[in-house]
């Protein structure tokens, strides 16, 4: 489906013309001098930008998929940071165009001056986009509001797709090359944030989607605490079923087929090729569908290149043992405040191929059962499973356009609600140093872009992504706002910063509790405690529990010896 994107990136550049008393700032750094500009909001603050700073040599030949190496010095002393530079080669999906580059690791660093002379609190963004498409750039990321706040505000690029998460551990490629560009850029907040009136010592690490699952992951590395100490994880987890990679070094090779129109046995041959000035980004853009497999591409999220599970040989590894016995290690967080929570209806993200396709749901309903519930989807069990997710969602009834809310139910679940309030019961119980604050976003305005670009204004619920709009300055500005738009964004940004600031949202906002034991040492249920994110931002219990304990049934049903291991871990 193609989207056009223009109309709402005009808004976004008519904002920033909107800037004035335009100056040179110079600020020197770990690899020489950045020079950027100060501008001024329409609010009045000043406050300092540097575009487009590079944190890494560019990845490019035989740097293809490895590692990022750090640069260690600009090719000129001081270096122009007015613009922005290019995003990671991708295929934008609103536009369908082919834009950015292989060389492609750089951030944006935007620093108000306000009264505050102190050193100012520090939250780096890590954008969505599935592992494969996005950016940390001003359309659709600018932090105005923020910086309103008094904080400091860096965003940055990292690879996508194969270039950034393709895995061929026999040829010394582990994978992860995106996350350890993420990482490499936080190690340059560290190195040089002070310079800029950033603390290095209060980093808030942000992200969304696929950006908050990246999150998820940094929390329980090994460099969690050290580069950043706070993190908010928004619409995504780590635990989630599209966020690891299957079958990596088969998609590498795959991938090598595809291009070279024969099968490349060694892995360092294929390795030569795939770096090859004959294999271009373009051609890898190109042939990334073709690489899933069919169970992939039935269940309607087709994210070919993903975070892996790193071979132990590698000698940077950023995540080698599995995500959920990493979220039972009551030793790795280590008292790191965590903000978590989604939107009403992510699932309206994914209605533009499935309404297409509404007849194969219809057919198929099997294809949305988890893989964790039933691992065979041609199982008997695939087909029962489906057959109650009709009964409880569709009252037995067929899928059709008239219940494309139940089928944003559905998706809502399969692909987030659930995993993320397993995660969040995971994390109460086991990082009990750690406090975790949930919240439900449910707010409809003027600004709910995405779900206005996916024409799906007539479904309930807020977006996947919707939130965006409001904590970021992307499809309007300050000027054309309505008053309750105004105030959600205020409102939305006060609780980010405040968060960043001391570790808790709002006063009002509680973390959520352990579940006691009773004298018998009967753990009482689980309660998930949040805050309703809307025209009223008010404390509630157990969003969507209906659903929720639908699902619970279904476990216990279908992954008796499963779930009662894993309940036995908390």
């Amino acid at each position: 489906m193609r989207i056009n994107f223009a109309h709402w990136r005009g808004h976004s550049q008519r904002l920033i013309r909107l800037y004035s008393n335009m100056q040179k700032v110079k600020v020197p750094v770990k690899q020489g001098v950045v020079v950027g500009q100060r501008k001024q909001l329409p609010s009045g603050l000043q406050y300092e930008s540097f575009l487009g700073v590079p944190y890494a040599q560019p990845p490019v030949g035989e740097l293809r998929f490895r590692s990022p190496v750090p640069l260690e010095r600009f090719p000129d002393h001081e270096l122009d940071c007015s613009k922005e530079r290019d995003v990671s080669h991708q295929r934008d999906p609103f536009t369908q165009e082919v834009v950015g580059s292989e060389n492609c690791l750089f951030l944006n660093v935007y620093a108000p001056k306000g009264n505050s002379r102190a050193p100012l609190p520090v939250m780096v963004w890590i954008h969505g986009g599935g592992f494969w498409f996005g950016n940390g750039n001003s359309d659709y990321h600018f932090p105005a509001q923020l910086m309103q706040e008094e904080v400091i505000v860096v965003t940055l690029n990292y690879r996508l797709g194969a270039l950034g998460f393709l895995s061929l551990p026999g040829a010394g490629i582990y994978g992860n090359a995106g996350l350890k560009d993420q990482r490499l850029a936080l190690q340059w907040v560290q190195e040089n944030i002070s310079n800029f009136n950033g603390d290095p010592q209060n980093v808030t690490l942000f992200g969304e989607s696929a950006g908050a699952a990246s999150v998820h992951l940094h929390t329980y590395a090994a460099h969690a605490n050290k580069l950043f100490h706070k993190a908010i994880v928004q619409s995504g987890t780590a635990n989630m079923e599209w966020v690891f990679q299957q079958n990596g070094a088969y998609k590498a090779r795959r991938m090598g087929e595809l291009l070279q129109g024969q099968n490349i046995e060694q892995d360092s041959a294929l390795l030569e090729f795939l770096q090859s000035k004959n294999v271009t980004p373009n051609g890898i853009l190109s042939k990334t569908l073709n690489v899933l497999s069919a169970d992939e591409r039935r269940r309607g999220l087709p994210l070919a290149f993903k975070p892996v599970l790193e071979d132990a040989s590698s000698s940077d590894s950023f995540i080698s043992t599995n995500i959920l016995d990493l979220l039972h290690d009551k030793e790795r967080l280590q008292g790191m405040p965590l903000l978590m929570g989604y939107n009403s209806a992510e699932g309206i993200a994914m209605l533009i191929n499935a309404r297409r396709k509404l007849e194969l749901y219809e057919e198929d309903l099997a294809r949305v059962v988890p893989r964790n519930l039933v691992e065979k989807p041609t199982a008997p069990e695939a087909l029962e499973a489906a057959n109650d997710i009709r009964q409880f969602y569709l009252n037995g009834q067929p899928l059709t356009l008239e219940r494309l809310d139940n089928l944003v139910d559905i998706f809502s679940d399969y692909h987030f609600v659930i995993d993320m309030q397993h995660a969040a019961e995971i994390h109460v119980n086991c990082q009990i140093t750690s406090p975790l604050y949930f919240y439900r976003f449910d707010y409809l305005g003027g600004q709910n872009m995405y779900k206005r670009i996916l024409q799906a204004e007539t479904l309930r619920g807020a977006s996947h992504a919707d939130e965006l709009c409001y904590l970021f300055q992307m499809a309007g500005d300050e000027t054309t706002q309505s008053k309750e738009d105004q105030q959600i964004t205020k409102r939305l940004c006060h609780m980010w910063a405040n968060f960043a600031k001391y570790g808790k949202p709002l006063d009002s906002w509680m973390p959520v509790t352990r579940p006691k034991s009773n004298d018998k040492g009967e753990r009482e249920p689980f309660h998930l405690d949040y805050m309703l994110i809307d025209r009223e931002c008010k404390m509630q219990r157990n969003p969507d529990a209906e659903r929720m304990d639908f699902w619970r049934s279904m476990y216990k049903r279908y992954r008796t010896d499963c779930y009662e291991a894993l309940r036995a871990k908390l």
